[in-house]
């Protein structure tokens, strides 16, 4: 054989392992693609599943959350009933003094006019008693003026 018979042999032979390689790598790329595929197939649920987990644990530290701030709000509101009871009880307690303290006030301004009532009557009693011993001291005097006169009259005539 010469040596362009060889070469083109050759090049024949390496064209057709060429392809045969060539065929080969596709097939095998076929099949990498394919286990990939299942691969990916597999991971899937796998993924669906730490997804879910995480949506879980998500969910649970949410729900925590939101009873710890049901809990605090109760808390809040219980505060804030019990600030108001004894705000009220405290009004209450001022109230009572306060109508005590009234009731006392009126207590003396009773009393101040019950004792302006007693000496008023004081006051009248004794202007009554001023005006009869002045009435009877005016009639004294009128009936001794009159014994006056009718003694002067008496040694007049005489």
């Amino acid at each position: 054989m010469d040596k362009r018979t060889e070469k083109r042999i050759e090049s024949i032979a390496k064209k057709s392992a060429d392809t045969e390689i060539a065929q080969e790598l596709n097939a095998f790329k076929t099949q990498l693609n394919q286990l990939q595929n299942s691969i990916s197939q597999l991971q899937q649920p796998q993924q669906a599943q730490q997804m879910s987990q995480t949506n879980a644990q998500q969910g649970q530290a949410g729900g925590q959350a939101g009873q710890q701030g049901q809990n605090q709000l109760m808390q809040q509101i219980q505060q804030f009933s019990n600030q108001a009871l004894q705000q009220l009880q405290q009004t209450d307690q001022q109230l009572q003094q306060s109508i005590q303290q009234a009731i006392q006030t009126l207590n003396q301004s009773l009393q101040y006019v019950q004792s302006n009532q007693a000496l008023n009557q004081v006051n009248q009693a004794i202007m009554q008693a001023q005006q009869q011993m002045n009435q009877q001291g005016g009639q004294q005097g009128n009936q001794q003026g009159q014994a006056q006169n009718a003694g002067q009259q008496a040694q007049q005539l005489s």
